[in-house]
């Protein structure tokens, strides 16, 4: 608890800090009451790239370091050092994605954890604060996309302080068009978040090749007067598009369309060609980029890869971060995927063999842990909840009403009338013990309790330490993936084998 003297101090040292200047007294006692103190040791991390977690911090005393991940190398590439009087993790707060880059103490550090309703309070409370938040933020955005850009190692600090000058962050909604085939070459896009589906017409001789290999049904028009056009690439997260056409200083020779929620970082033309020039080298790169990026769509140029492209964009198989797939030519049909995972949930089974398919590949009904989920809204206990991993999960608050089930795009959550929690026994039990392997969770048994509604799903066995189906599955044909890297792969084989 803290003391009207800690309190005091606090309060104090915010006033002293040049970003907490013209908020109200007031303001800052209210976002002090609310926050807590905390010390960091040298070394630890506190902010974790890629994590879900709506919590940022104030330095009070200390520095850490600020580190994000190369796309290319996977390495580390440390963007800058922060100390005393600055915020960490706001970003992640403020949009709600997942933490853009890594904060590390370098040396013994306090720091005020604020929630994010504080924040917002505190933010509506001092006007002049949000509008400095605000303009950091979107420096701060910037400067940590690019980071994250190998060609862009070697842009100094003032050029990505100018070009923010020439920036918006931007956000479409699924189908949105961001630029089509034709339009003028206006800017440079960055994805934060999101996939974006880069699409061109056909010539005639290209017509010509599709027609003699496409079946009909996927090479007509997509409707009257409409060339038809082909898919060249899914890009997500930490990928840029649109450089071409301004290096070219010509139209757009593509179409690029929102396939989910896509947060972009919008760069002007003005900006973008100022830091060309301002870094030649950067710009030889990036021509040489450009000029190639695309140059493997022959891998893609065939009736097998085409059709899973277009069959990923129209079952929003790219909206999810993680998707249990199954291969079905490894698949024995035994069902010890089914009887497993309702020895391990009470006796009702979470998966089931029925699903969307393409060719071999299953995707069974099992929660598809979505970038949005849908099924969060208006659950009127608060029962679903995300964890710091993304993963989506119902709490025993839940009331079994069915808003969740409804609100599922895939239909992958139940309504069951399940036994109600009673005395725990010490570990499960007979057949469900020995398929885990002895590796169920302390305490765990099958519950003994009245009878009750509850919705369920795939929670990934998120109490244990494996997946009971993936883990009993004796010819493993089940697996859980990334959708966007596992399909991408996919694509990539079809094209050389087909």
């Amino acid at each position: 608890m803290k003391t009207m003297d800690t309190l005091e101090k606090m309060i104090g040292f915010l006033e002293t800090t040049p970003f907490f200047e013209g908020a109200s007294r007031k303001a800052m006692e209210d976002l002090v009451a609310e926050s807590d103190i905390v010390t960091v040791i040298s070394g630890e991390t506190i902010i974790r790239e890629g994590e879900y977690e709506l919590i940022c911090y104030v330095i009070l005393s200390g520095r850490f370091k600020i580190e994000v991940t190369d796309k290319e190398t996977g390495d580390k590439r440390l963007v800058r050092i922060v100390g005393s009087g600055e915020l960490l993790g706001e970003m992640s707060v403020l949009s709600g994605n997942p933490r853009f880059a890594e904060a590390t103490c370098v040396e013994e550090a306090q720091v005020l954890r604020i929630t994010r309703d504080g924040l917002l309070a505190f933010m509506d409370a001092a006007p002049s604060v949000k509008s400095r938040i605000d303009a950091d933020y979107r420096k701060r955005t910037l400067n940590s996309s690019l980071r994250k850009i190998n060609i862009f190692s070697l842009v100094d600090d003032l050029s990505l302080e100018a070009l923010a000058e020439n920036v918006e962050m931007v956000t479409f909604q699924k189908g949105d068009v961001v630029f089509a085939d034709g339009d003028s070459a206006d800017a440079f896009y960055l994805i934060r978040d999101g996939f974006v589906k880069m699409s061109r017409s056909l010539d005639e001789k290209e017509s010509a090749f599709f027609d003699a290999r496409f079946d009909k049904a996927y090479s007509k028009p997509m409707r009257e007067g409409t060339a038809r056009s082909f898919i060249m690439a899914y890009l997500g997260k930490g990928s840029y598009f649109g450089e071409r056409a301004i290096f070219g200083r010509r139209k757009r020779v593509a179409t690029a369309e929102a396939v989910t929620r896509v947060d972009a970082v919008k760069i002007k033309k003005e900006g973008f060609d100022d830091l060309m020039r301002r870094h030649p080298l950067v710009a030889e790169k990036m021509k040489e980029e450009a000029a190639s990026r695309y140059s493997n769509e022959t891998e893609v140029k065939n009736q097998s890869s085409q059709d899973m492209l277009s069959w990923i964009g129209s079952h929003d198989i790219l909206g999810t971060d993680s998707m249990l797939i199954m291969d079905l030519d490894k698949c024995v049909r035994c069902l010890r995927c089914v009887e497993v995972c309702a020895q391990l949930h009470g006796g009702v089974s979470r998966i089931t063999h029925n699903g969307i398919r393409f060719k071999n590949i299953l995707i069974p009904t099992s929660c598809r842990h979505c970038r949005e989920p849908t099924c969060m809204i208006g659950c009127p206990t608060g029962a679903i909840q995300r964890d710091i991993n993304g993963e989506v999960f119902h709490t025993s608050a839940c009331i079994g009403c069915g808003n969740c089930a409804r609100r599922c795009p895939f239909g992958n959550i139940s309504i069951v009338e399940t036994t109600e929690p009673g005395v725990k026994k010490a570990g499960l039990s007979g057949v469900a013990q020995r398929l885990m392997d002895g590796f169920a969770p302390d305490g765990l048994g099958f519950a003994t309790g009245k009878k009750v509604r509850r919705a369920v799903k795939c929670d990934m066995c998120k109490d244990y330490e494996r997946m009971g189906c993936n883990h009993n599955c004796p010819t493993g044909a089940i697996l859980s993936v990334s959708p966007s890297e596992y399909f991408a792969r996919l694509a990539r084989k079809m094209g050389r084998d087909d």
